[in-house]
């Protein structure tokens, strides 16, 4: 009965040593994965700011453009302003969608890494 006793205990430590090195690696994965979050939550909102700061130059480059536009057919500097304005507002509106494609990009990598780090981080209980 003693050594029967003896050889569980003997049994139980050895898998709990590799359980509590598990542990052990886990929590200093999930530290690591934590400390890559702040950054990226930094990153997005700098992303957020540039694609708001690109939406308020496509909408000023439309005004811009809407208000050379109806003087087109007054002269050929007018139609040369214009096409000069248009140009002013296509070149926004392609860095409004390379920026919006670019935060989105960001968003969804860290929705997956924020997934991850709860399927394998969070408390159960």
């Amino acid at each position: 009965m003693l050594r029967t006793l003896f050889t569980l205990g003997v049994f139980a430590l050895v898998l709990a040593a590799p359980a509590q090195a598990n542990g052990k690696t886990d929590v200093a994965a999930c530290k690591a994965m934590q400390a890559t979050l702040v950054p990226r939550q930094t990153e997005i909102t700098g992303l957020t700011e540039r694609r708001d700061a690109s939406a308020i130059a496509v909408e000023a480059a439309g005004e811009a453009w809407e208000d050379v536009e109806i003087h087109r057919l007054i002269s050929d500097a007018h139609a040369a302003a214009a096409d000069s304005a248009k140009a002013a507002y296509t070149s926004a509106r392609q860095q409004l969608a390379r920026d919006e494609l670019a935060l989105q990009a960001t968003v969804k990598q860290f929705n997956t890494d924020v997934s991850v780090f709860n399927a394998r981080c969070s408390t159960k209980g």
